[in-house]
């Protein structure tokens, strides 16, 4: 199958299956009534301090100009800022969220976090609950599909025996992906701060770049949560599979990844006008917005498939969806 018929398939094969949206549909719930875990102390501090480096004597225009912008955005993000999102895996996961961009919703408290260990701490608890959410998500909708190699399990204690073997797979996956990056990254950073200092036209090119090579790197890595979850492989299968993938199909795949973000970002920020009208435009929102969502995220799962189908020779997928 190609882009648009793994996206007409997984809006068709979504149908009327109400129950794949709980997941998300309780997140959003979260978001909205939950106290908000806020970090602004620790991003305002930082913020602060890169407004204080305008003010150094010597330090060329572009590099006060750029230091304000990035003071700006940290007191911004600190004012935003909400650890529960990480409790959404969107990027990785594909989990759907209506309430992440909005910022904090109708929270009837904030819980500030002034210790930076407090919120690493907190962060990185959050983050593994999210992968764990996601799994379950993405799971529940591989079990629903008539493809894919992971076994079809039919009651709830064996489905989180498995879930819970392809989350430690996906967070050796994360662990190795994070300490490729900080080893990339911490040299290359290091080297740009030293280039910003002489030529910060040159600086911000590099770290373009940087954020360039990153991209890619995921954007190669794109199918590995699938192949963990749908196929129940190994993280060395599922990593060689996705180069594989993409690779041979890297038109597609990118077809497939531009236009699901397209449909994502346009129909958020709809749904971002409507959850204005509260509290039933913000239940609408949610809604609405989980149901496209996980069209799409089925979507993804049946293109994989259907991608790695074809790469084995096996092209009778097109009648089971």
């Amino acid at each position: 199958m190609g882009v648009i018929e793994s996206l007409s398939a997984g809006y068709r094969y979504l149908g009327w299956r109400l129950y794949l949206l709980l997941i998300p549909l309780a997140l959003d719930l979260l978001l909205w009534l939950a106290p908000q875990v806020s970090v602004a102390p620790l991003l305002q501090a930082i913020g602060r301090f890169y407004a204080s480096m305008t003010t150094v004597d010597g330090i060329p225009p572009d590099m006060v100009e750029w230091s304000r912008q990035l003071a700006d955005g940290l007191m911004n993000a600190g004012d935003q800022s909400n650890l529960l999102g990480l409790l959404i895996n969107s990027s990785l996961l594909q989990v759907p969220s209506g309430l992440v961009a909005l910022g904090p919703g109708s929270s009837i408290a904030i819980w500030t976090i002034a210790d930076p260990m407090v919120a690493l701490g907190l962060a990185l608890v959050f983050s593994l609950l999210g992968l764990l959410i996601g799994v379950f998500y993405i799971g529940l909708l591989a079990q629903q599909l008539p493809i894919g190699a992971a076994p079809k399990v039919p009651t709830l204690l064996p489905f989180v025996r498995l879930s819970l073997r392809q989350w430690f797979k996906l967070i050796l996956f994360v662990v190795l992906v994070v300490v490729g990056l900080i080893a990339i990254y911490i040299p290359v950073s290091l080297s740009a701060t030293l280039v910003l200092l002489f030529s910060p036209a040159l600086g911000v090119f590099v770290m373009l770049l940087l954020s360039g090579l990153s991209f890619v790197l995921f954007f190669y890595l794109y199918f590995v949560p699938a192949g963990l979850i749908m196929d129940n492989v190994g993280l060395r299968t599922a990593i060689a599979q996705s180069l594989r993938l993409v690779r041979t199909n890297f038109w597609s795949t990118l077809g497939f990844f531009l236009l699901t973000s397209l449909i994502s970002t346009g129909s958020s920020l709809l749904f971002d006008r409507l959850a204005l009208y509260q509290p039933l435009g913000t239940l609408a929102a949610m809604a609405a917005n989980a149901y496209i969502g996980t069209g799409l995220a089925l979507a993804f799962l049946i293109f994989y498939r259907t991608q790695l189908l074809r790469a084995t020779g096996d092209l009778t997928l097109g009648g089971q969806l």
